[in-house]
Parts: structure tokens; sequence; C-alpha cells
């Protein structure tokens, strides 16, 4: 593939350009393919998400709904960019790119229709990404192409892969839920961005399998599986707290981090119709509780807020925990 694209890059005006349609159900293969695209000569410049199926009451299974479009020119620079530079311009375009999608969608009308779903938000942000790394002939002087050919072991993960792994991980760390503040983000493992992450898509009618896979290799996840409660290929969701009950608790991952303790102090109000019990809980086993109180409230009544069928019971008592921790006194 590299050298069919290096011909057609060889053979091309340099204003010309290259349409590839990409469809895929792996988002580690976008990796492979930029990478092949990169050493190709070739620098991606815009990338745009189409829908290609619909939901079908006929249809079953985890099929593709979607197809990537990029659009690609000659790279005439044959430069070399280091690591932390490339990062901070990653981070600066990233930035710039969600903000100018932020502002179509405020200016969209008064009756708040949006242009972009959480699934264009994390395709624009790693087009930006690509849009920068590929802008460069070698990273740290390490030549694309050879490092696309080298022999690997399976499971193996080239210096350049993980380049842009890094790239990407940038660009998810701004893509931050409606309703929760930046520095609560960015305070949080992963594990926990994911699952916020995921009630905010839920929140929004998302519930393909796809997107679950796609948000847990954005951020990282090994096994984002675990979080869900159903795995079904276009009827997905995740664990909520009456699901999760007291599984977990304290176990690596998702199990220690401070989103698993409000759930679990969600499901205690549940069943004992107070929130006496969730705060001692919270108190006894959050870390640094006193700093981290706003937090908590913060985030359970991000949770309070989602809206889904079936979850009344759950927001309420997310509710009330909110407001028995902001009320919490020594």
């Amino acid at each position: 593939m590299i050298d069919a694209y290096r011909a057609m890059t060889k053979h091309m005006p340099d204003n010309g350009m290259q349409i590839v349609m990409f469809t895929h159900q792996d988002a580690a293969v976008w990796a492979d393919l930029a990478m092949i695209l990169w050493a190709a000569g070739l620098r991606v410049t815009a990338a745009w998400c189409i829908v290609t199926e619909v939901e079908k009451v006929v249809t079953t299974g985890n099929y593709v709904q979607g197809t990537v479009v990029l659009v690609l020119r000659k790279r005439l620079d044959a430069r070399n960019g280091w690591a932390e530079d490339v990062l901070a311009e990653v981070e600066d375009e990233v930035i710039s790119q969600i903000r100018g999608m932020h502002a179509l969608d405020e200016a969209a009308g008064e009756d708040g229709t949006k242009h972009f779903a959480d699934a264009d938000l994390q395709l624009a942000a790693y087009a930006a990404a690509l849009r920068v790394v590929t802008s460069y002939g070698t990273i740290e002087g390490r030549d694309v192409g050879a490092e696309v050919l080298r022999e690997r072991t399976r499971g193996e993960k080239t210096e350049i892969q993980a380049f842009i792994e890094r790239a990407v991980g940038i660009a998810n760390n701004y893509l931050v839920p409606e309703g929760l503040s930046k520095s609560t983000w960015e305070s949080l493992p992963r594990e926990a961005r994911f699952y916020l992450k995921m009630v905010e898509v839920e929140s929004r009618g998302g519930k393909q399998l796809s997107a679950y896979a796609e948000f847990g290799r954005a951020f990282g996840l090994d096994d984002h599986r675990r979080l869900l409660a159903s795995g079904d290929a276009n009827d997905a969701r995740l664990k909520w707290a009456a699901d999760f009950r007291g599984r977990d608790l304290g176990e690596s991952g998702f199990g220690t981090t401070l989103v698993r303790h409000i759930l679990f102090g969600i499901h205690a109000v549940m069943t004992e119709e107070n929130a006496r019990r969730a705060v001692a809980y919270l108190r006894q086993e959050v870390p640094d509780y006193w700093k981290r109180r706003q937090a908590i409230v913060e985030i359970a009544r991000f949770l309070a807020n989602r809206k889904a069928a079936g979850k009344d019971s759950e927001c309420a008592a997310a509710e009330v925990l909110a407001g028995a921790v902001a009320i919490d006194r020594v």
C-alpha cells in the first residue's frame, strides 16, 4: 500500500489531492492507515464522516454505519519535528478545531439544534492531530516508512504509533462532557473519563457498540466491555449504579476511581432511601474527601441530569447524594 500511494503521490501535481474513503469498525486501524499515508509522502488536510448505513429492522450484528473520507495532499516539506514541540502544536490545533465546531453549534439557532454529535467531535479532534503530525517528514529523526515496514511482534507498537496515540489522547482531553468543569475532568483517570463521556453519549441517544469501542480505544482502555451492561451491537449501554451495586469496588482500574465510589453512593441512597450511609461511605473511602467534595457534587449532579429510559430513580438518588455532600460539614 505504501508503494501504491507513493506512486500516485509521485505522479500527482503539487497542488493536487487524493481522497480516501475508509469504512472501519476498529479504531486501532486508524493509526496503521495514517502511518501508511504518511510514509507515502501524503499529509491529512481534512476528514469527514458520512453516514452510509441506517438502522433497519432486518439488520442485525455490529454493522458499520459510517465511512470516513480523508482529504490528502502532497507533503512538500520534509522537516523534522521534535516530539514535545509537535505535541504542543497538536494541542493548539485540537483546541482551535473543537472551539470552531462549538461556535457553529452555538450559532445553530434558538431551537438548540446541534450540527455535530460526539463522534463528529472525536473524529475532528483526531483529524486535527493528524493534520499536524503528517505535516512533518520525520519525528525525532525517525523515518515513518521504516517504522511501518519494521517487523514487529504481536501487539507491539512502534514509537511513531505510540506518538500518534499520544496526539489522539490530547484530542480527547478536550472533549469535556457538558456539565463538568475542565479541572474535574483533568483530575480523573482514563477509565472514569470514558465512563462519563459515554454517559453523555447515551444521554444524546447513542447506543452503537462501535462508538463504545472507538471511545474505549481513544481513551486507551484495554477492556471497556466490563463497564457495559449490554453489549448488543446497536443497543449497547453502560452499567448504572443499580447494575454495579457493590461489585468491583476497590479493584484495579475503574473500581478505585472517584466515579465508581459515587456510583456506589447512589446505590446506597436508593437502598437506604436517605444519604446518611452514602456520605459516611464516601468520607471513609475517598482519599482527600474534603478536598474532592466539590468534584463529588459536580459528578453526582452530572449523573443526575442524564436522560435515559428507566433511570428516574437513579437520577433522583444522584441529586439527593449531591445535595447531601454539598452541605456536609466536619
